[in-house]
């Protein structure tokens, strides 16, 4: 008879396998938690009243994005809105000057992060998107202009955009500026809109790697174990 001790189900059970489980489940928890977590407030604007015009210096809604340069629209209308019943038009009213909207993150320093968000334009522009004054890598510098015809619906002609950053500090500015150009183009209209901002942490590359190390291992313990070897040589 096989001492239990000794059991190819006792060294599955056993404290080196149990901390190798624990050890694998921290890491894919971790790594899942990394892609939920989303540190921006009101991506949406849904707080924001729609249908009014912001000045800098104040919030468009109670204090999670401030107008800091120019002035903004929090726009209601169909076909402004790409999802939800708000939006922000960043240069209705002052198409020649840089408007800025700003919300300040709690970040994690070193983490890195992605930022989306969706835009559409009705003339040609000049856009930033930046965090402590730095622009996001692969964020646009302009927004692409599919106009606005009040027959298409609110959400069609916007363009899913994103940037990426890393952290220095655990206070991070995000800023979108855009500047209108109306003098650029034909179009009268010199609307440049922002909506459904989100920012996701992304995991390292070290972490997905030990990641998938630890899968890699974990299907070989089954595999040992399919075939009645030892899941540890001793």
């Amino acid at each position: 008879m096989i001492p239990v001790a000794n059991s190819h189900k006792a060294r599955l059970q056993g404290p080196s396998f149990g901390m190798f489980v624990a050890t694998l489940a921290t890491v894919v928890g971790l790594s899942i938690s990394a892609h939920a977590s989303t540190t921006i407030a009101d991506g949406g604007f849904e707080s924001a009243a729609g249908g009014t015009e912001v000045f800098a210096g104040s919030s468009i809604d109670g204090g999670s994005w401030n107008v800091i340069t120019g002035e903004v629209y929090v726009d209601s209308g169909d076909p402004y809105v790409f999802a939800g019943n708000n939006s922000v038009n960043l240069t209705v009213f002052n198409p020649d000057v840089n408007n800025s909207l700003e919300q300040t993150l709690t970040t994690t320093a070193g983490q890195a992060y992605t930022v989306n968000f969706w835009a559409d334009a009705a003339s040609p522009n000049i856009f930033s998107l930046t965090e402590n004054g730095v622009t996001l890598i692969g964020s646009p510098a302009s927004i692409v202009d599919n106009g606005f015809p009040g027959a298409v619906t609110n959400s069609s002609l916007f363009v899913d955009y994103s940037g990426k950053f890393i952290a220095n500090s655990t206070t991070t500015n995000l800023v979108f500026t855009a500047d209108g150009e109306p003098g650029l183009g034909t179009s009268g209209d010199p609307s440049v809109v922002i909506d459904n901002v989100s920012i996701l942490a992304t995991p390292e590359p070290g972490s997905i790697g030990l990641m998938l190390t630890g899968m890699a291992g974990l299907g070989l313990l089954a595999a040992r174990k399919r075939l009645g070897r030892p899941a540890f040589a001793s």
